[in-house]
Order: C-alpha cells, then structure tokens, then sequence
C-alpha cells in the first residue's frame, strides 16, 4: 500500500531536511511517495526536488504563495498525497527504518484508520542530550504522540488553519470522529523529535515535555540494550548522545565512529 510522506518546510531548513529525505529512502516499506509544500523560492524549489532525485523517491514538490498558516499547508500537502496512506513527515526529525512498515501493519492489523506510535525520542543535539518519553500517561484518548500519525487519507479530517497547534487540533478532531486509532507501543527508538532552536514551539516547551515525560531510570536502563542497537540502523548516525538516567547518564557513541 503507497504511503504519501508528507513534509511542510522552508527557506533555511534544507540540511535537516535532507537527512528527513533519506530516512524515507531508507525506509523497509517499499511502497513511499515524497510530498513536499514550501513557500521558499526557486532556487530551494530545485533542491528539493534534487534531493528526491538522489533518493530516487517518487515526488511532488509544489511551491506555494507565503504567508498561509502550517495547518493550511499540511492541508495542501495531504490534497497532493496519490497514497491510500498518508504519514506526517517533519523536515526537522528522525526516522528508523522500520517506522513506516511498523505503524502500517499495525494499522491494518487493527482495521484502524490512524496510526500513532506512544513513545519518542526528544533530542536536544545542542546539548548532546537524548529523552526517552512515554506519552501513554497522557489522559486517555490523547495518549500518543501526534507527530507520528500514520492515516488512511480519505478518513483524514482537516487540519484546522493555525500557524502552530495544528496537530493537536487535528487529533482532537480524529477523537470526536470516533475513527479506530491503533496506538504502537515499545517503539520510541524509531522517531527522533528534534528541537534545533528554530521549531514552532521555544525550548521551555520541549523541556518541559522532555523533563515530564522521560522514562524512569529503571525503565531506561530496562531499554538501553535496544536503544543502541537501533540508534546504530540510522545512516547517517545520530552524533553521541547522553540519556539523563536518574542521577546519572547512559553515554552513546555515536554509531559512525
């Protein structure tokens, strides 16, 4: 079944877009298409559509006239996705090769209409720091991180036309919908949600999200043996990292050394 990634970027974000591009091509789904909305100008415009090329994805870039809120690209960007599935794909983040195959089959295997993994990881590469987090404590039926959603597109309602927020505001409207949402657990090594400095939200937000929601130290530790092994599957690797664990830290070398 095709997946349509769909990616909303900007002038300036090409770098960490590119590593978004290759995660996709990487990607043990084979059935992907690359969607890309942008209001930058010609000259990103082509580079986009370069960086596809070199991933031999099969994409649409369009370009579009500035100042439209995120939620109202995000809606142009499913209304271009030819995927019976459709996937959030942020310029800014992370992804193992398995995510996709993961969410999709977990869907399917639920008759779900959405997908959402419950568990992240938050990277603050400025600090070299890396949270585990468990989104599940979140008051049911908002227990997902909703970022990762994975969606059948014609069940997909809008998203609202807010410059940030939009997400929430999209999975409070699957809630209300009362559409199956399949939630997959234990799988937080296979997103890594990036705060650079330049994201929607500043950085008390993503703190406080990393300070609330961080694993505890015997559940990290429980973890740490996987976290490794699948840190090392990312190409390219993530830089070395430390995991705050209680007291301490677990100290991961970065898998390209």
């Amino acid at each position: 079944m095709l997946i349509s990634a769909l990616t909303v970027t900007r002038e300036g974000a090409l770098p960490r877009l590119a590593l978004a591009i290759g995660d996709l091509a990487r990607q043990s789904h084979a059935e992907r298409e690359l969607v890309v909305v942008h209001d930058a100008d010609a000259a990103f415009h082509a580079a986009v559509e370069l960086l596809a090329r070199r991933a031999s994805l099969p994409a649409t870039v369009e370009r579009i006239a500035s100042g439209q809120t995120l939620g109202e690209l995000r809606n142009r960007a499913v209304s271009l996705a030819r995927g019976a599935l459709v996937a959030q794909w942020d310029d800014d983040d992370r992804h193992h090769p398995e995510r996709l195959a993961r969410q999709a089959e977990t869907l399917a295997a639920r008759d779900a209409s959405f997908s959402f993994l419950t568990e992240q990881l938050h990277h603050f590469p400025k600090q070299g720091a890396l949270y585990w987090e468990d989104w599940s404590a979140e008051p049911y039926p908002l227990d997902f991180v909703q970022g990762t959603i994975v969606a059948r597109r014609e069940r997909m309602p809008a998203y609202a036309p807010m410059r940030r927020g939009e997400d929430t505001a999209l999975c409070r409207a699957i809630v209300a919908s009362g559409e199956r949402i399949a939630r997959v657990r234990d799988a937080g090594w296979s997103y890594v949600y990036t705060y650079h400095g330049d994201n929607a939200f500043a950085a008390s937000h993503h703190r406080a999200i990393a300070n609330a929601k961080q694993l505890s130290p015997a559940r990290m530790l429980a973890r740490e043996h996987v976290l490794r092994a699948r840190l090392a599957d990312y190409d390219p690797p993530l830089p070395d990292v430390v995991v705050p664990c209680g007291d301490g830290v677990v100290a991961i070398q970065s898998a390209g050394r």
